[in-house]
């Protein structure tokens, strides 16, 4: 694997659990899936006048170690595969002083249009930079608890409200949230989804309760895994709406579902399936639920949730 990124875990970027937010994780994968492209002969590939680019569809996370404020930290990957017109990417971040790794990315992207999004094949030279950077998939990549099944077909507005799932965000794409060519950033699927999570009463009733009671938050949700599958990226102006649902639970981890959809059109943007625990805000360790919240928890599960 080679070096894609380097840099650190700012303090603005850290939120407040006290430790770098996922939004930003995404955010600097993204720049390292930019280094990337630079290792392909795709140096504007980022840029306004780009005429291809790389635009991620399905993005697999995993949390290994906290990043605080400050940590220094570096990506290294490579491509771990192709074919006629995508390629799955696999990096690690790394605290650099340690070389531990922090989190784990494996992201597949579309050779596409960069104004349209139309996908179209690579070009002979990409396909031999592409089998000139294949690397070995990392161990490390692969999850504990997430599904790996096809993205659904099915998801809706309409189907979130007969399944019931709860609204937890409500929003606008702004300005600032746009990529070189008009589209949110991808980094927003994640960021968006951190932002609003709070608002899960049922996945996440600890937080709201201290939140109702105005009493110290002890424990707070921290996810451990999480998968992205990018439909439509929006663009500036343009609504959205997150109806969230519990997959499952067991007293150390609860598995979450996020569909964020047009609240116009009422087709799906993107959506997530997220693993996360309780995280002591003390002892900086997962937490286990008693079992009269693990049973009010599986009371509310939704076992037919889908990306």
């Amino acid at each position: 694997m080679r070096v894609l990124w380097r840099g650190n875990a700012n303090t603005w970027e850290c939120d407040e659990l006290g430790h770098l937010n996922v939004r930003f994780y995404m955010a600097k994968a993204q720049e390292a899936l930019a280094g990337l492209a630079d290792q392909l002969g795709m140096h504007h590939a980022f840029a306004p006048d780009a005429t291809a680019t790389l635009i991620p569809r399905d993005v697999t996370l995993r949390f290994l170690a906290e990043a605080r404020p400050g940590a220094p930290l570096h990506i290294s990957g490579g491509v771990i595969g192709h074919d006629e017109t995508s390629l799955t990417v696999a990096m690690i971040l790394f605290h650099a002083a340690s070389n531990t790794p922090a989190a784990t990315f494996e992201i597949r992207a579309e050779h596409s249009h960069a104004l349209t999004g139309r996908v179209f094949g690579w070009p002979q030279r990409s396909l031999e930079a592409l089998d000139a950077s294949l690397i070995d998939r990392p161990e490390l990549l692969t999850t504990r608890s997430l599904g790996m099944a096809a993205p659904s077909e099915t998801l809706s507005l309409s189907r979130a409200q007969t399944l019931g799932l709860q609204e937890i965000g409500r929003g606008r794409i702004n300005r600032d949230e746009l990529d070189a060519f008009g589209r949110m950033r991808a980094e927003f699927g994640i960021g968006k989804v951190s932002d609003s999570v709070i608002h899960f009463s049922d996945g996440f009733p600890e937080q709201w309760q201290a939140f109702a009671d105005n009493t110290p938050i002890r424990v707070a949700s921290a996810v451990l895994e999480s998968r992205l599958s990018f439909r439509r990226f929006p663009t500036q102006g343009e609504g959205f709406v997150i109806r969230s649902g519990l997959k499952s639970a067991t007293e150390t981890v609860r598995t979450l579902v996020h569909w964020a959809l047009d609240p116009v059109s009422g087709r799906p943007l993107w959506s997530m399936e997220a693993v996360a625990c309780m995280l002591n805000l003390e002892t900086r360790r997962l937490e286990r639920v008693s079992p009269d919240r693990l049973a009010q928890l599986q009371s509310r599960t939704q076992p037919e949730l889908v990306l």
